[in-house]
């Protein structure tokens, strides 16, 4: 459809791309249906600010993680948001899919989506934006946050632009 924002294209069975996705989701459960997402819109706003995160941080600053079904933080809090008021985003497709309810063709999906996590720290609930990485510089806050700092099985954003649904896929 001409002037879409976003748009779904279907990966071929058996194609690299497929079998790459099904690999990340590590036997999690198998797809029936893996999409290509595509919004030019976020994309470029994405590439944007993972340029200024490279720059301020100087090291990798992305990393794929599973997503149960939107990235709307409208409705943040609804499983609790122990580490803040975010959007939440899992490295186990096992653990999103706990939280993924099925469609009405009981059909369930989930992103594999590419964050933007660069500099983090332990999250809490409360928060709305992550916190100072020093008291001396007020201005200078953590990029996200996630459930341990030390070894993140969760991680929390809270700019939209922070991740990019690279894959939906269905079961």
């Amino acid at each position: 459809m001409k002037g879409d924002l976003i748009k779904l294209f279907p990966v071929a069975a058996g194609s690299q791309k497929y079998t790459d996705v099904e690999t990340e989701l590590r036997t999690s459960f198998t797809p029936n249906i893996i999409s290509i997402v595509q919004n030019m819109t976020l994309w470029k706003n994405y590439q944007l600010l993972k340029k200024q995160l490279d720059v301020n941080n100087k090291h990798n600053n992305e990393r794929k993680l599973f997503h149960k079904r939107g990235f709307n933080r409208s409705y943040t809090g609804t499983h609790g948001a122990m580490y803040g008021n975010g959007s939440y985003f899992a490295v186990s497709a096992t653990f999103s899919q706990g939280y993924a309810k099925p469609d009405i063709r009981n059909h369930m999906r989930m992103y594999l989506a590419k964050v933007l996590v660069g500099d983090f720290t332990t999250g809490r609930a409360g928060m709305i934006t992550p916190p100072t990485k020093s008291s001396s510089n007020t201005t200078d806050l953590y990029d996200s946050v996630a459930d341990n700092s030390a070894n993140p099985t969760i991680f929390v954003v809270f700019d939209d632009i922070q991740a990019y649904p690279e894959y939906l896929t269905f079961t």
